[in-house]
């Protein structure tokens, strides 16, 4: 066997996997939250041909061993919007979709929904947001006790709409503001660790899923919380340090690609000898 090709293949295989990585965080440059990954490699095993030469050992390429997350946290910008917000710190938000699973994130970029009688903080999928006790979160108003109702068939009144603007075409209790309690709805909102980030699952729609490595998420004690209304958090994706990585990583694929051209012209030349 021909252990150069099969070297040069390997390392064909694990730079084109590296350089997803790379031009997935690059695609990700502007997502709310996200957290860039980067590969880790490792090489292939090892073997003695020469048992008279024991420390002579060849090798077999290499492959990549797994992802981590980069956690560091990313710079907030204000954005303005009252349902915008963002978490110093490590901490998370947890969203429930339709199916009833729940997923942690650091996308704070809410909503509301009307459901039934009442207004409940979602995110931009339409999910709910949850408190500390895993519940959906019912939109606090500042009223004295009336209720919002949607549209009738007179489309009289105001209602707030996701960003608290009023909208001509719905109807209000007479009892009621169309001004949502922001103060409130921030200390609704419910933040939550896990022991363990680093065992969590990259997941799709910002959401990050929870294993037996990361551990169970555990609700914020009141004392420790910290959300920034107004705010979201950028990507943490250095877009310098990508395009250098991704550089590295062509370099490293041209090379192994040219490791196994040259592999295959020798033996070639071995196999046509007379």
């Amino acid at each position: 066997m021909n252990i150069s090709f099969y070297t040069g293949a390997s390392g064909m295989i694990a730079q084109q996997e590296g350089m997803n990585i790379y031009s997935h965080n690059i695609a990700n440059v502007n997502t709310v939250g996200y957290k860039s990954l980067r590969p880790s490699f490792a090489d292939c095993i090892y073997e003695v041909y020469r048992r008279t030469e024991p420390e002579w050992q060849t090798g077999h390429g290499q492959y990549v061993m797994k992802t981590d997350f980069m956690w560091e946290e990313g710079s907030f910008f204000l954005t303005e919007q009252g349902l915008d917000f963002a978490i110093p710190g490590e901490s998370f938000f947890m969203v429930r979709d339709e199916r009833g699973d729940t997923y942690l994130t650091r996308d704070g970029a809410f909503q509301m929904t009307h459901i039934d009688d009442h207004w409940e903080l979602v995110n931009g999928r339409g999910e709910f947001v949850l408190d500390n006790d895993g519940n959906h979160i019912t939109v606090p108003f500042a009223s004295n006790g009336g209720s919002l109702s949607k549209e009738d068939e007179t489309g009289n009144g105001t209602i707030p709409d996701a960003a608290g603007r009023e909208d001509i075409n719905t109807v209000r209790d007479e009892n009621a503001t169309n001004i949502v309690d922001y103060e409130a709805l921030t200390d609704m909102i419910g933040l939550f660790d896990v022991p363990n980030n680093w065992g969590l699952d990259q997941s799709e729609d910002n959401h990050f899923a929870v294993t037996p490595r990361s551990g169970d998420p555990v609700a914020v004690a009141d004392e420790n919380r910290q959300i920034i209304r107004n705010a979201l958090e950028m990507s943490t994706v250095d877009l310098a340090s990508e395009m250098v990585h991704l550089i590295e990583t062509q370099r490293s694929y041209q090379l192994n690609a040219r490791v196994v051209t040259t592999s295959d012209e020798l033996m070639n030349i071995a196999n046509t000898l007379r």
